[in-house]
């Protein structure tokens, strides 16, 4: 039996369902008890139920990258198991990745390479699920812990704070584009392109005032970028 059998078996697929419910009627109970809370606090119905339709429509722009990330898994790790990993809590960003540096450590080239194996998909799943768990265990046990230290560190010296904070940040920023720029090509003509494509939104919402393109900004630059990725691509 081929691995993708498996992978986009009925069982998945209703394990996937359970959980991705699971998430759906969380993200209900928090709605209501916020409107609630609302009322209670004299917010008018009107203006919450604006926000919430407001809130849909910015949401519709911002999945069309995760969609797109999802299709780029489906060949290799079927429909289930990227489903569920974009759909709870991975990021297109993080999924992606992993996924790639999974597939590079069963020898491939990546994820999208020949030859890709049962035993690779379960490199590439394991991979993508335990790299992520360490946030949520970290806030789950350390948080408040971590909270205290930080407020007790900006009353002492608020410049050093500052300082950690902004490195966390590079450091973030850097596992990420690091591997572009190295690779050069068409991963750092895309990066490049799709900064560009971000400074020319900029610049349209503060000179023409556009403020609606600032909820939109950061996930059509994503897009661009992607369609130029084809593009570039089909010149190499």
């Amino acid at each position: 039996m081929d691995y993708l059998d498996v992978a986009n078996s009925s069982i998945v697929y209703i394990l996937g369902g359970i959980l991705i419910l699971i998430v759906v009627i969380q993200s209900f109970i928090f709605l209501r008890k916020a409107y609630k809370r609302g009322l209670v606090i004299g917010m008018e119905k009107k203006k919450m139920n604006t926000a919430i339709k407001s809130s849909i429509t910015f949401s519709i722009v911002p999945s069309i990258p995760i969609v797109i990330a999802l299709i780029a898994m489906v060949p290799k790790l079927g429909i289930p198991f990227p489903w569920i990993r974009l759909s709870i809590i991975g990021s297109m960003q993080y999924e992606l990745i992993a996924a790639d540096t999974g597939a590079k450590a069963m020898g491939l080239s990546g994820l999208s390479a020949a030859g890709f194996s049962a035993q690779a998909f379960a490199n590439v799943m394991w991979i993508m699920s335990i790299g992520i768990i360490w946030g949520l265990l970290t806030c789950i046990l350390f948080l408040k812990k971590l909270e205290k230290g930080l407020s007790n560190q900006k009353k002492k010296d608020n410049t050093w704070l500052t300082i950690l904070i902004s490195s966390l940040f590079f450091g973030m920023i850097s596992v990420f584009i690091g591997p572009v720029i190295t690779s050069g090509s068409v991963p750092l003509y895309t990066m490049l392109s799709s900064a560009a494509v971000m400074l020319l939104f900029s610049f349209i919402v503060e000179k023409f005032k556009v403020n609606w393109l600032k909820n939109f900004a950061l996930s059509l630059s994503m897009i661009i970028g992607m369609a130029l990725a084809i593009f570039y691509q089909s010149l190499v």
